[in-house]
């Protein structure tokens, strides 16, 4: 097991979460796990997915608590565990709907129920877990509840997702692990059931479309829940070797970060995949989330540096910035431009009496604090690999079963430097990989102060023979490198500095909502001074001029909002620069950073 402790901005997220939300919300919204208790008795309605709260919770949590075990945190969540335990049905049924509506899939009044959706995220978060703490509780839960539904879906041969939204396919992930970590025979056959249900009619088709290199949004459905299916592919080539589960997942992946992706790093338009990465409409928390659950099994598989610069962006981008700075909670909608609004306004329905504050975002979000841990710093062999770039400090067990720890120091991604130390026991020897972003393209690396040759942008360079007071010093290439807009947003143009979007926000603007155009081929940044003492205090803050002369402030893309400002990341342009055609090729990342360096470089 690795541990993680994150500092800096990241860290201070992370132990707001923590403190403020992983652990006091089983406590403080008792209805995430007494609404089992009461799903026979008259009570509110309840919308479809409700069942998904303590999953959602647990996945978080198991997360988190695998790179920063905490004490508190385990009696949190062994308290869901344990709840759950007493509320699961004598058949394994682990829902919140009446015995006459058990996976059946639609209320007494006809609508959908998302039961099976239900079952996926507590069986994904009781088996995480227990992966994480030992909890063997858990996975009596998990063992009852995949009887269950073995027998509603095998035994008794009821159809996955005839009339719903692509949710219950999702059952064929965690299938499909259970199989792999325990040999039972029942998974396998509910993961071959899903694989039969994508070529339903109704199925989305997934996986020979993925084979086909069809986009996710030209599929036969697109919601967002449906990528959680499609990480079955994934997991079903990890299980069997077969080359086109990889070929059919890597397409997939490719379509949605080509397509769907927007400058964010948030995922989806209007809770689904559109084609268009230039949509307007809500960028919700939880699809974000899944795209980089998505992300991260594409790095396990196929070792790209390119996964992980998607999950920087999408991590400090769209994650920083739906999370509410306390760690209290996590908006719907983080969008590219306009207003945060708290989730408890937007999504309020979801909250039902016992469980104020609980929405499905809220209790998601947490989950990609956690994933850091599963991407950032990774040991293979006496290989280790450092894709997370910020002050943290990692600890790993080699396969040798040596002690190594990775300190990161530095100002990086809010400044150029960053510093790595290895301290391992004197007969470590083995390789460091670093993560090259695709970005920098003028990369600078010492090791023990002498120049490292052979960086090159958007691969990994593998330092040898690493041993324990190595020290390596990186500068990246923080130049400004934009993305051109199209079609809602023609005619404007998104910032980067690094990983980091930048945003006009009013707040920093004397409380002009727009800025006038800016002339790319003359850009220049430089740090500005906040003059404005609210909080939260932004992590990066620059200035340049427009044509007219003005001044223009930007703001790094998590503080852009935050205190109810109107902000927007798509800024007007009078681009000299070259226009990227309509080709299939123009809507992906190399659209971010094609340009970059033309404009000159920043302070």
């Amino acid at each position: 097991m690795n541990y993680m402790k994150l500092e800096g901005v990241m860290g201070e997220r992370f132990d707001a979460n923590l403190k403020n939300w992983l652990l006091t919300a089983p406590y403080e919204n008792p209805g995430m796990v007494q609404m089992y208790f009461r799903r026979n008795q008259p009570h509110q309605a309840l919308v479809p997915w409700y069942g998904e709260f303590s999953g959602k919770y647990l996945t978080s949590a198991a997360l988190c608590y695998e790179m920063k075990p905490d004490a508190k945190l385990k009696e949190a969540g062994d308290y869901v565990v344990e709840q759950l335990a007493r509320a699961q049905d004598a058949d394994g049924y682990l829902g919140v709907w009446p015995d006459g509506q058990k996976l059946a899939g639609k209320n007494q009044d006809g609508h959908k129920t998302w039961d099976v959706w239900s079952h996926y995220h507590n069986l994904l978060g009781l088996y995480l877990w227990n992966r994480a703490t030992g909890n063997e509780q858990a996975m009596e839960i998990v063992d009852r509840a995949v009887g269950c539904l073995y027998d509603y879906f095998i035994v008794q041969d009821h159809k996955l997702d005839e009339d719903k939204d692509g949710t219950d396919a999702a059952i064929g992930h965690i299938c499909a692990l259970l199989g792999r970590e325990t040999g039972d025979e029942r998974c396998r056959e509910l993961m071959e059931k899903t694989f039969a249900t994508f070529e339903a009619p109704f199925g989305g088709d997934y996986y020979r479309a993925g084979l086909e290199n069809r986009p996710f949004y030209q599929m036969n459905r697109t919601r967002w829940e449906c990528l959680h299916a499609i990480e079955t592919i994934k997991e079903a080539y990890v299980l069997t070797g077969e080359e086109d589960y990889r070929t059919s997942f890597e397409h997939i992946w490719d379509g949605v970060r080509r397509y769907d992706v927007h400058n964010t790093g948030g995922f989806s338009s209007g809770e689904r995949a559109c084609g268009n990465p230039y949509d307007l409409r809500a960028i919700e928390t939880c699809c974000t989330i899944a795209w980089m659950a998505l992300s991260v099994d594409m790095l396990e598989l196929g070792d790209d540096p390119l996964a992980a610069d998607e999950l920087e962006i999408s991590t400090w981008n769209a994650l920083l910035g739906a999370q509410q700075p306390s760690g209290r909670s996590f908006t719907y909608n983080t969008p590219m431009e306009g207003q945060r609004l708290a989730s408890a306004h937007e999504i309020v329905f979801q909250a039902v009496a016992g469980s104020p504050e609980l929405n499905c975002c809220s209790v998601n979000g947490p989950r990609g604090f956690g994933m850091i841990g599963q991407w950032g710093v990774t040991a293979k062999g006496e290989q280790i690999t450092v894709n997370y770039y910020g002050a943290s400090e990692t600890e790993l067990t080699t396969q040798e079963n040596h002690t190594v720890t990775i300190t990161q120091t530095g100002g990086y991604p809010f400044d150029s430097d960053l510093q790595i130390r290895v301290s391992a026991d004197p007969a470590y020897m083995g390789e460091l990989r670093l993560r090259i972003p695709a970005w920098s393209e003028q990369t600078s690396i010492r090791r023990n102060g002498e120049a490292v040759d052979g960086i090159l942008a958007g691969t990994y360079l593998t330092v040898s023979e690493v041993k324990d007071g190595d020290v390596l010093e990186l500068v990246f290439d923080l130049s400004p490198h934009f993305w051109q807009g199209n079609y809602e947003v023609g005619g404007k143009t998104s910032l980067y500095a690094g990983p980091i979007l930048l945003a006009y926000d009013q707040r920093f603007n004397g409380g002009q909502e727009s800025p006038a155009a800016l002339r790319l081929s003359e850009l220049r940044l430089s740090a500005a001074a906040c003059e404005d003492t609210l909080y939260p205090a932004p992590y990066l803050l620059a200035e340049t001029t427009a044509t007219d002369g003005a001044r223009v402030v930007l703001c790094d893309f998590a503080t852009a909002g935050q205190t109810g400002t109107t902000y927007t990341t798509w800024l007007p342009t009078e681009n000299e620069l070259p226009i990227l055609r309509e080709t299939d090729d123009a809507i992906q990342w190399c659209q971010r950073i094609a340009v970059q360096g033309a404009a000159g470089g920043g302070e």
